[in-house]
């Protein structure tokens, strides 16, 4: 891995650490078509709550560890232990007080069972303290560049985890196979990880090393958790509270084939450009070209994609559980533009932290949160599309703002970052406009109807490539092979 370039690591990496998420997209959707909407409702609501409490043990130490250059074996000692001991009393916290809170919760909440939710929320408590400790094995492996080990243990993981959860399934175990794979899925990740890096805290503490990396990985811990408090509050409050698990359990499935792909293809993303950025952090004219191609490259996958989601939203919807699944086809296609607007926005956070501004992106995400609350209180009222439409709304505005800053901070001009753009929408345009020919012209089932429209939007997404971006596309390639 030496010899390569940091272009080649960053590309090879992108691919690389995004291996599991379509295997782990898949197993959901099997979980969605063969159990009980309700009870993936009081699932993916327990999994929302626990997914936010790592943020707070882990203090955001793994992001300074790969931003700290001069961090040492001593650093990622007092990050571990800290990590770990604090993973540890929040995950006791929850198991205990998982039956109270659940009674609280029904109390004001519509059609809650508080049993059915305590059962959830207890054995995903468990989550927690593996999540908090493998941040710290993943920032060493990030800090050499060294995304094939964290491909190699996210896609095993994922692997593992449908072993367990799908052969529950297939016994008869209902829900709860859904709540083991999400934790099996953690804890084999810890073990992969922990294995790839080869290493062992020192059976000692030392306080001077952790105030050295507390200070910015608070400002990150921060906007970690305030961003995912943005992210969820439709699906972890609004909508369970007020609109019941049936419409949390429609909302969270379009939620996770829209915006959860680009929420963990951004983590992804992260990851890899993030360390990338972070060797570079002084070069403003290389993290103008890197951020471009970035963007350029994440709306030429994505947004065709998406696009083709809308063109056949009802055929998707129809495929997965029948006409129960109905309700939720406006609400899938407004959160498809929202994504759309949301992928290109991933990057930001990257040249946030490696430009050293973690308090730029903790006050971005206050100021989200103040305008994000009332825009769900209004959206709320008008069921899940409601909510869907505000967070389309908002996502136009967050957009705006956020590339007005990265133009300050790295010189970026507006015209040459509307340039980017130009070969994924021209590519975008080419696949809609194709689909929509097909879908219309055509009268057949629904599988049927699937299949002739993937093939018409692969060949549709070739020969658009092939016109307008395959320059591009091919010293993406170059950099991707080392050349």
């Amino acid at each position: 891995m030496g010899d390569q370039s940091l272009a080649t690591r960053a590309v090879r990496g992108a691919f690389w650490t995004g291996g599991g998420l379509g295997i782990q997209l898949i197993v959901t959707l099997i979980f969605y078509r063969m159990l009980n909407l309700e009870d993936m409702g009081y699932f993916t609501w327990a999994l929302r709550i626990v997914v936010l409490l790592p943020l707070f043990s882990a203090l955001g130490l793994n992001d300074a560890l790969v931003k700290h250059r001069k961090a040492r074996n001593a650093h990622f000692s007092a990050a571990f232990w800290t990590c770990l001991a604090s993973g540890c009393a929040l995950y006791l916290m929850l198991f205990f007080q998982a039956s109270d809170l659940g009674q609280w919760i029904a109390r004001w909440a519509v059609d809650v069972d508080a049993h059915a939710f305590a059962s959830a929320l207890q054995p995903l408590a468990l989550i927690i303290p593996a999540a908090s400790v493998s941040g710290v094995m993943r920032a060493r492996l990030a800090r050499e560049l060294n995304f094939r080990a964290i491909a190699f243990g996210e896609v095993i993981a994922v692997l593992i985890a449908a072993g367990v959860g799908l052969g529950m399934l297939a016994c008869g175990y209902g829900i709860e196979s859904a709540i083991w794979n999400a934790v099996v899925r953690e804890f084999a990740l810890l073990a992969c990880l922990w294995g790839s890096v080869a290493w062992l805290p020192a059976l000692s503490f030392q306080w001077r090393m952790l105030r050295d990396i507390l200070g910015f990985g608070l400002n990150v811990a921060g906007a970690n958790i305030v961003n995912y408090v943005n992210n969820n509050l439709d699906k972890g409050y609004f909508i369970p509270v007020y609109l019941g698990p049936v419409a949390t359990a429609l909302y969270s499935f379009v939620y996770q084939y829209t915006m959860m792909p680009l929420s963990h293809g951004g983590m992804i993303l992260m990851r890899v450009i993030f360390p990338a950025f972070s060797v570079v952090q002084e070069n403003d004219r290389t993290l103008r070209r890197g951020y471009t191609r970035a963007i350029a490259v994440i709306a030429l996958v994505a947004w065709p994609v998406l696009a083709g989601g809308f063109v056949y939203a009802r055929e998707i919807l129809l495929l997965v559980k029948g006409e129960a699944m109905l309700p939720a086809l406006n609400p899938l296609r407004l959160l498809i533009v929202a994504g759309m607007l949301k992928a290109v926005g991933t990057v930001v956070g990257s040249i946030f932290l490696a430009k050293g501004k973690a308090n730029w992106s903790f006050r971005w995400t206050l100021a989200n949160l103040i305008v994000f609350i009332p825009a769900l209180f209004w959206g709320v009222r008008y069921g899940i599309e409601g909510v869907a439409a505000a967070i389309s709304g908002i996502a136009v505005l967050f957009l705006v703002v956020t590339q007005l800053l990265v133009n300050h901070l790295i010189h970026l001009r507006m015209i040459d970052y509307l340039k980017s753009y130009i070969r994924p929408l021209l590519t975008t345009i080419s696949v809609a406009v194709t689909l929509c020919a097909v879908r219309s012209s055509t009268d057949l089932g629904t599988v049927e109807t699937l299949l002739l429209g993937g093939l018409a939007g692969a060949i549709a997404y070739a020969v658009a490539i092939r016109l307008f971006a395959w320059a591009f596309v091919m010293r993406f390639w170059r950099d991707f092979r080392g050349e």
